[in-house]
């Protein structure tokens, strides 16, 4: 190992404030002790000499060095308060966290040596907090703008820092919990265990878990323990609510396609079977027994071709082609389609659309959210019933709303209609005619238009749909996966 010369130790000495310069002779200094010493011995002199002559003139010269040397006493003091005071207070400005203020010493000694280390120290105090507090902001920073929860542990279970999402999924808004343990504040017994064992094992792990708060989320959570002493625990919390949604809908769609494809094929089988075993020799059977087929068969059709109309619009090969479209127009041709079905069932159709309202849309497309939501309300409204559709301007678009006096909709069911497949009475909807895929397709084309629609309904009072449709939509527009 290589010794070090005597420049290095004078560069490392320069940079601490150890020493700033060779020292000089201090004259001062030299004063102040040369001056008493002549005191003392002016005093014995005039005790020894008995002459009065030279007695009084070393009396003379005692007063004048008493004199020099009280005054060459205020001067040192005050060379050395007026510094010690001024670094004092520089001491105190630096512990409040005034790292601004600089001592300004130019004694050419120690004392200067001391006020340019304080400056030096208050100038090295003050980069350091700048950085720690760009640090602070830069990692908060990315903690607020997470969409995962964080949190954060020391190696006892306290908690030691937490982000918006994190206190935005356990509601621990506004509430201390800063320097509380983990248990006290996460009521929740498998995520604790799962604190625990990390802490105990120093292993990573990964689990789900759900909260028992009002709209019951699903977390995947991934926790681990630091390299570094103190240890810490951190908990990342990723929301897959929707995700785990999307799979139960996955697979109610795949569940709900084979069943509705299962039936109309076993009847298709079943009385093909039949004809095939003898059942053409009977011309009234046969007609009825085809009669059934083509009706199976349809259904498949239909069953089919919703599914892939559902999957151009999602995929966007069917993109909105918008139009400027006369809303009562496009109702009443609508309405004089199904009109023959109402008169059917004795039911009354009245239509209320302020005169010339117009809106940006696809023509094909809103001709057949009418055709579902019109169909539908005279599928499920009695004899005798009415339907009403009525239309107004807003500042923003058009409100559309088609009210029915029908069997209504169970309010727990309300949520899930426009669903694939989700059937109120499946039975009912089947003998219907319905394919379960009416509503979902309404709802991907309005939300394709850039609009909402919503639903209203109390069980034997009737529903009502509410549609908002904005004044333009986007060309080439695509509607949002449900």
């Amino acid at each position: 190992m290589k010794s070090n010369t005597p420049v290095q130790k004078d560069s490392r000495a320069l940079r601490f404030g150890i020493i700033s310069r060779p020292l000089p002779i201090q004259w001062k200094w030299i004063a102040a002790i040369l001056f008493p010493t002549i005191l003392v011995l002016l005093l014995i002199g005039g005790l020894i000499f008995q002459t009065a002559q030279i007695r009084h003139f070393l009396f003379i010269a005692f007063g004048i060095a008493l004199f020099g040397t009280v005054f060459l006493s205020y001067l040192l003091s005050k060379r050395l308060v007026v510094p010690l005071l001024q670094m004092t207070e520089a001491a105190q400005k630096i512990a409040r966290g005034n790292f601004r203020h600089r001592v300004r010493i130019r004694s050419g000694d120690e004392m200067e040596a001391l006020a340019d280390a304080l400056n030096r120290m208050a100038e090295d105090l003050q980069r350091q907090i700048q950085d720690l507090s760009d640090d602070r902001a830069k990692t908060l920073a990315i903690l607020s703008g997470m969409a995962e929860g964080v949190l954060v542990l020391d190696d006892k279970g306290r908690i030691v820092l937490t982000n918006t999402s994190f206190e935005r999924m356990f509601g621990l808004s506004g509430d201390p919990w800063i320097g509380r343990y983990h248990y006290e504040r996460l009521r929740h017994h498998p995520l604790n265990a799962l604190i625990k064992e990390v802490i105990q094992t120093g292993k990573p792990l990964s689990q789900e878990v759900r909260l028992e708060t009002a709209h019951r989320p699903h977390l995947q959570v991934q926790a681990s323990v630091t390299e570094q002493t103190p240890r810490s625990v951190v908990l990342v919390f990723h929301d897959i609510t929707e995700i785990k949604r999307l799979e139960r809908m996955r697979k109610d769609f795949v569940a709900n396609v084979s069943h509705e494809l299962r039936t109309p094929l076993a009847a298709i089988k079943g009385y093909l079977e039949t004809l095939a075993d003898g059942g053409l020799e009977n011309r009234e059977e046969a007609k009825e027994f085809l009669a059934i087929l083509q009706k199976n068969t349809d259904r498949m059709a239909n069953i089919v071709r919703d599914l892939l109309q559902l999957s151009r619009i999602e995929s966007g090969l069917d993109p909105i082609r918008p139009a400027r479209i006369d809303l009562r127009e496009a109702v009443d041709k609508n309405l004089l389609l199904l009109k023959p079905l109402a008169e059917k069932k004795g039911q009354t159709l009245t239509v209320s659309i302020e005169p010339g309202l117009s809106l940006s849309a696809d023509p094909e497309k809103l001709n057949q959210v009418f055709i579902n939501l019109l169909d539908n309300a005279i599928k499920y409204t009695p004899e005798k019933g009415t339907i009403a559709v009525t239309a107004s301007g807003t500042g923003e678009g058009v409100a559309i709303e088609i009210r029915d006096s029908g069997i209504g909709i169970p309010r727990e069911d309300l949520g899930r209609i426009f669903e694939r497949f989700y059937r109120v009475d499946r039975t009912r909807s089947r003998e219907l005619g319905g394919t379960g895929l009416g509503l979902s397709i309404v709802k991907h084309i309005i939300e394709a238009h850039g609009g909402k629609i919503t639903v209203e309904s109390e069980i034997g009072k009737g529903s009502r749909f509410i549609l908002f449709l904005p004044n333009q939509t986007p060309a080439g527009a695509v509607g949002a996966s449900l």
